[in-house]
């Protein structure tokens, strides 16, 4: 049995770790190593620490700095922008064949390949103080200190870029100089008190394989969504050791302010230990939320597929929040009685064709993977005969079965 003095001192160290790790205005700025190679957690962590308001609300006059950077390496991984489709910015399939996970981050921005090559910096601050620039060129300025070979510039679009040895560039410029090569991306997001800006530091990274799952499963996709900008990339060339350590040692010191008495605190959080430093339950909601199907596809913008099939006709496959929402001819190439029958979504015409109509009504809200596109078109096919089929002698060249075709032969790229 406990004794009751015990029951006090665990009472004691319970409360005053409760303190530490939800106090509105921790003493100190801190540098979180997160162990965990799981992407889903990696994130889940980074967005509890965001979304603490009072962690980085500061008052007008205040002198105080409340900022924190969180630092990862991830297993194997696509990470798209908030606002990306999928199957645009990345090749789902291509990432589940290879035993890898796909995850969808609250920020905007492109599609970023994760691997243990790349190391993941997240900066947090107050919205007050917040500025995207100067956590680049801090970054810049502690590589060119620790390796000076290095000639890193920062772009517009607050990423880092490697230039030949020796070539100059004002700071201020617009445009990548010729011959640049990309070694980090970023992204940004805003509270109503905080500011978080995350980029990956490329030093080792397979470019096959980031070449490989970062194709999109489906170009032809017509959206408005935001798309990733294609650049020329290149790894720093150099260890994982020493580039954690030096980013350690200079976060720290970045983070130690005036305001404070003691240096920057660096963490390790092991997986599973996330809880003792954010907020338990919105970790463990946002650690479901980055899981979901939901999240990672339903949260797709809107997007259209156009399709065409060997005799001309010409369909379009209109999807959203990751679903089937129907399947319409926007055009006739061809003079055909068929042809003029399968216009249910033409603009400006009411009549729709009974086969097409019961196709979109099979199709309808199926999420777009390929076993759920696959087994509808199979049921579909069986409980509805149409043309030759009525006469039990199937024509593979009729447009119906071409439809279908076409159909199936695009559920193959989910």
């Amino acid at each position: 049995m406990f004794s009751v003095s015990r029951l006090c001192r665990i009472s004691h160290l319970f409360e005053a770790r409760i303190f530490r790790n939800f106090t509105s205005q921790p003493t100190l700025n801190r540098v979180y190593w997160l162990s965990s190679g799981n992407i889903y957690r990696n994130l889940a962590f980074e967005t509890a620490l965001f979304n603490n308001n009072t962690r980085y609300a500061t008052e007008p006059s205040s002198q105080i700095r409340p900022a924190d950077v969180v630092i990862w390496r991830s297993d194997p991984c696509v990470v798209i922008g908030r606002n990306q489709i999928a199957w645009l910015d990345a090749n789902p399939r291509e990432v589940e064949g290879r035993g890898w996970l796909l995850a969808r981050r609250m920020s905007g921005g492109g599609a970023v390949f994760h691997d243990h090559g790349n190391l993941n910096i997240s900066f947090l601050e107050s919205r007050k103080n917040f500025d995207r620039r100067k956590c680049m060129e801090f970054l810049q300025q502690t590589l060119m200190s620790r390796w000076t070979k290095l000639n890193v510039f920062v772009g517009p679009r607050h990423d880092l870029w490697l230039l030949p040895p020796g070539l100059s560039v004002d700071a201020n410029t617009k445009t990548v100089p010729d011959g640049a090569f990309k070694f980090s991306g970023s992204a940004s997001r805003y509270s109503s008190t905080a500011g978080l800006h995350h980029c990956t530091l490329m030093f080792d990274t397979d470019v096959s394989a980031m070449s490989a799952v970062l194709e999109p499963a489906v170009p032809e996709i017509e959206t408005r969504a935001s798309r990733s900008i294609c650049s020329p990339v290149k790894n720093l060339g150099v260890t994982e050791t020493e580039l954690k350590s030096t980013l350690f040692g200079a976060c720290v010191e970045w983070l130690t302010t005036d305001a404070v008495d003691e240096k920057a605190e660096l963490i390790t959080v092991n997986a599973g230990e996330e809880c003792e430093w954010v907020n338990a339950k919105d970790f463990e909601a946002n650690l479901t939320t980055f899981q979901s199907w939901d999240w990672i596809y339903g949260s797709s913008p809107k997007f259209s597929i156009p399709m065409e099939t060997d005799s001309g006709t010409l369909l379009c496959l209109d999807c959203e929040k990751g679903r089937i929402k129907r399947l319409k001819q926007v055009k006739i190439l061809v003079a055909s009685t068929l042809l003029q029958r399968i216009s249910s979504a033409i603009i400006g015409q009411s009549a729709v064709n009974h086969w097409l109509d019961k196709l979109n009504e099979a199709l309808a809200g199926k999420p777009l993977s390929f076993e759920a596109i696959h087994n509808t078109l199979l049921e579909f096919e069986m409980s509805n005969s149409t043309g030759s089929e009525a006469n039990g002698s199937a024509d593979p060249f009729d447009d119906f079965s071409q439809i279908i075709d076409r159909l199936r032969a695009m559920a193959t790229c989910f």
